[in-house]
């Protein structure tokens, strides 16, 4: 299936996207991992908060010496249930990850011969996300991240339960699709001109909306409360046509002054993932960096 066809003559994912930089800034920058530790991080952060997921992953990366094995998880590949499961107290469902983490990289290295996704990076992107799919654990939010965030930086939109709640909420999608069906839904929507920095910075704006007004209900101060589709009480408003007219109103001007709430990114122990100590995070959902004193390639995103 394509990710990336476009099928509406009106780019409303670009005016949208005007209005949200306009509202929120620019994005501050991260760190991008190497493929197969950002994959890690997606899996460790499905249903969990960034912090606590970014916690357990720096716990993970000392834990299994990845520095010593120059940046390679094959310990954590040869893990057993009762050791990998202490290590991951703090994340949700972690029953589940301690026993898909280490099959998921025994997959990799069975169908590709290492533990690398590094191969991937001249693949078109509807081929690499079938392939990320048939690895276990790995579903539509996982392959995209890995994909997009990672220092393969695809171009394909990524889609974590925050940001399919904002586009629910805008009438982007319908009120019945499921997060899996919406990454699809969304990225079919996606300009023809956006590139994988362009995808990249649209998920963080989404998913800053979902947090901090759809997942509250915060509409009151929702600076798209009268377009919300849950907040329309009237049945014959069409939140869909609300949307379509207010997006083609020429949009106000990107406020360039310093964010006095920058995009909420993972916080905890991401210095240790700095050579040099930088203050930029990597993000828990991404050309080839310096090796970091734990041995994972990155690179700060720009």
């Amino acid at each position: 299936m394509q990710y990336t066809l476009p099928l509406v003559p009106f780019d409303r994912l670009e005016s949208l996207h005007q209005r949200l930089l306009a509202v929120f800034g620019p994005p501050a920058a991260f760190v991008r991992l190497d493929p197969v530790s950002q994959m890690l991080l997606a899996m460790l952060s499905a249903r969990t908060r960034n912090e606590a997921a970014l916690a357990v992953f720096v716990r993970l990366v000392e834990h299994f010496e990845v520095a010593r094995f120059k940046g390679s998880w094959a310990r954590l590949a040869e893990a057993s249930f009762h050791e990998l499961d202490p290590l991951l107290e703090g994340i949700t469902h972690a029953d589940r990850k301690a026993v898909a983490l280490p099959r998921a990289l025994q997959e990799i290295a069975s169908l590709s011969g290492g533990l690398s996704l590094d191969f991937l990076h001249g693949w078109p992107v509807d081929d690499a996300l079938s392939w990320l799919e048939r690895i276990y654990g790995v579903g539509p939010k996982t392959s995209t991240a890995t994909l997009n965030m990672s220092t393969l930086r695809k171009r394909v939109l990524v889609v974590d339960t925050a940001h399919w709640r904002a586009a629910n909420c805008l009438g982007l999608i319908p009120e019945q699709a499921s997060p899996e069906r919406s990454i699809r839904l969304l990225n079919r929507q996606v300009p023809d001109r956006w590139g994988a920095g362009e995808t990249e910075q649209h998920h963080i704006l989404m998913q800053e909306l979902g947090r901090n007004f759809c997942a509250r209900k915060n509409r009151t101060a929702c600076p798209f409360a009268r377009l919300c589709a849950h907040g329309v009480r009237n049945p014959a408003h069409q939140p869909e046509r609300l949307l379509e007219d207010f997006l083609h109103i020429p949009p106000p001007l990107p406020d360039k002054r310093e964010k006095v709430n920058p995009i909420n990114l993972l916080e905890a122990g991401a210095e240790n993932l700095n050579p040099e100590k930088s203050t930029m995070r990597p993000m828990a959902q991404n050309s080839v960096g310096p090796a970091t004193p734990f041995g994972l390639r990155q690179e700060a995103a720009p």
